[in-house]
C-alpha cells in the first residue's frame, strides 16, 4: 500500500518535537501547507506529532532533506494518506489538553500577513483582516522586522487548529495586537531598539480643512451610528501609514505614529473613510492633495494636447448626474461640491474644470522625481485626473516613471481599463491615447 504525507498547513519537518522556529537550520525544513511526500513508515510520537519515515518520489528517487529521510511533523499539521486516501489513525492516549499558556489580542483593527509590508498593499490571499478586540491562540511567537511580530497560532478551546487561509504562521504589526499569558498582559518579548538614528516624523498625514467625519462607510456621516464615524475639527493633523482613493470621492486612510510614537487610533480602528474635499495630503508636511488656491506666478500646466484628450473622454454635461460608479458628477467630470439638481453654465463648467486641474497637475509635479516634457506631463495630468491622485501615487506606473523607466511605465497606461473588474471600451481607448501622447505619438486616433 502506498502512502503519503499531505500537509493541510505550512509547517515545519523537525529532528525533534521541539517547537520548530527555535530549532536551528539543519534540524529542520519548512514545507508549504499541500505538500504531499511519500512516506514508508509512521508512529505516534510524544507532544501530538508523527514520526515519519520518507520515502520513493514517482520518478524512483529517495526523498530526503538535509541528508535525513526521518523526521518529526506536527500532527494538526499534517494528514496521512493511503493510497491517496486520508486515513485517521488512533492518537496516543494524551491528558486533556490544557488551554494555550499565550494569546494573541489585537487592540485595533489590523491584518495578520505573510510579509511584514504594509497590509492594505498586500494581495487578499497574502492577508486577513482582524478586528480590534480579537483573541487568538498562540502555539509561539517572536520578534520580526519592521516592528512586527511572528506569530504560530494554536489549538482552540474545542481543540481545533486556528489558521486561515491554510496558513497557521502570519506576521502582525506590533502596535496592533498584545501578548497574553494565561489571560494576563506580557510584555513579551521586548525587544531591544534597533540602533538608528532620531526616528523621523511621519512621511505622510493628512489635514482637515473643515470640520468632518473620519467614516467606516462613504455614507452620510451625520447619518452613521456613533460607533462607525469619529468627528475631527478644522485643522486637525493625524499621521497615516497609508491612502488610497476610494469611491465617491472619498479617500481610505491607515492612521500610522504620532509624534510620541504612540499609534493612533480611534474607537479601536486606524483604518477610516474619509470625504476627500474635507481633507489634505501632506507629505513631510507639505501639501500633495488638493491646492487651496492656485500658485503665484501659475504652476506648470497641462498643455492643449492633455487638454483636449482630457475634455474628449469627460465630456460636457451642463446637469448633475450620478457617474458610473454613482457619484454625483458636473461639467467635464467635476465631482467635489456637485448636488443633485445642480446646472451649471459652460463658462462654469470651464471654471471648475481650471479649479480642478491645479489639484492634479500639483500632484504630478509632487509625484514625479524624473524630468517630463510637456507632453508626457499633460498624459499623466488627464490619468491622474480620472484615477485619482492616490491612485497614481500607489501605481507601478509612478514606480517605473521615477525609477526612470519611461517606455515600462508608458505601457502601465494600458492597465487602467477596468471598472468592477470589467474592460471598458471608452477607459481602453483613453489610455491608449494617454500612452501615445504620453510617448509623443499621434493621440487623435484614438479620439
Amino acid at each position: 500500500m502506498a502512502y503519503s504525507l499531505r500537509m493541510v498547513l505550512d509547517t515545519w519537518l523537525k529532528q525533534s518535537t521541539a517547537q520548530g522556529s527555535k530549532l536551528p537550520e539543519n534540524q529542520k525544513q519548512f514545507v508549504r501547507a499541500g505538500t504531499v511526500l511519500p512516506i514508508v513508515a509512521f508512529t505516534p510520537a510524544p507532544d501530538d506529532h508523527w514520526q515519519v519515515t520518507l520515502g520513493r518520489d514517482a520518478q524512483g528517487q529517495q526523498v530526503q532533506f538535509q541528508g535525513k529521510n526521518t523526521w518529526f511533523v506536527y500532527r494538526p499539521a499534517a494528514q496521512i494518506l493511503q493510497n491517496g486516501q486520508a486515513i485517521n489513525p488512533a492518537p496516543t492516549p494524551s491528558p486533556t489538553p490544557s488551554p494555550p499558556m499565550y494569546t494573541l489580542r489585537t487592540v485595533l483593527d489590523t491584518w495578520l500577513k505573510q510579509t511584514t509590508g504594509q497590509g492594505s498593499t498586500l494581495p487578499d490571499d497574502q492577508r486577513q483582516f482582524i478586528n480590534s478586540g480579537t483573541v487568538l491562540p498562540l502555539n509561539s511567537f517572536a520578534d520580526a522586522t519592521n516592528n512586527h511580530l511572528k506569530i504560530t497560532l494554536g489549538r482552540n478551546a474545542q481543540g481545533q487548529q486556528v489558521q486561515f487561509k491554510g496558513r497557521n504562521t502570519w506576521f502582525v504589526y506590533r502596535p496592533a495586537a498584545q501578548i497574553l499569558q494565561n489571560g494576563k498582559p506580557t510584555p513579551a518579548p521586548a525587544p531591544a531598539p534597533t540602533p538608528a538614528p532620531t526616528p523621523q516624523p511621519s512621511t505622510f498625514a493628512v489635514r482637515a480643512l473643515i470640520d468632518t467625519w473620519l467614516k467606516q462607510t462613504t455614507a452620510q456621516g451625520s447619518n452613521l451610528p456613533d460607533s462607525q464615524r469619529q468627528f475631527i475639527n478644522s485643522g486637525t493633523v493625524l499621521p497615516i501609514a497609508a491612502y488610497e482613493a476610494a469611491p465617491d470621492n472619498h479617500l481610505r486612510i491607515t492612521l500610522g505614529i504620532d509624534a510620541q510614537g504612540n499609534q493612533v487610533w480611534f474607537k479601536g480602528k486606524n483604518t477610516w473613510l474619509v470625504f476627500q474635499s474635507a481633507v489634505q495630503l501632506l507629505r513631510n508636511g507639505q501639501p500633495i492633495g488638493p491646492m487651496p488656491s492656485p500658485s503665484p506666478g501659475g504652476a506648470r500646466q497641462i498643455n492643449s494636447k492633455g487638454l483636449r484628450l482630457l475634455k474628449s473622454f469627460e465630456g460636457l454635461r451642463l446637469e448633475a448626474y450620478l457617474d458610473a460608479v454613482g457619484v454625483w458628477t458636473i461639467g467635464y467630470g467635476t465631482t467635489s461640491g456637485v448636488f443633485p439638481g445642480q446646472v451649471i453654465t459652460e463658462a462654469q463648467a470651464e471654471a471648475f474644470l481650471k479649479r480642478d486641474l491645479r489639484r492634479f497637475e500639483a500632484a504630478v509635479i509632487d509625484l514625479v522625481t524624473v524630468p517630463l516634457n510637456d507632453d508626457q506631463f499633460s498624459a499623466l495630468v488627464s490619468f491622474t485626473y480620472n484615477v485619482g491622485e492616490g491612485a497614481f501615487a500607489g501605481s507601478t506606473l509612478l514606480r517605473l516613471l521615477n525609477q526612470r523607466d519611461y517606455r515600462g511605465a508608458a505601457d502601465q497606461f494600458l492597465r487602467w481599463n477596468l471598472g468592477d473588474g470589467v474592460e471598458l471600451p471608452g477607459l481602453t481607448r483613453r489610455r491608449r491615447a494617454e500612452r501615445a501622447l504620453f510617448l509623443g505619438e499621434d493621440y487623435t486616433v484614438f479620439l
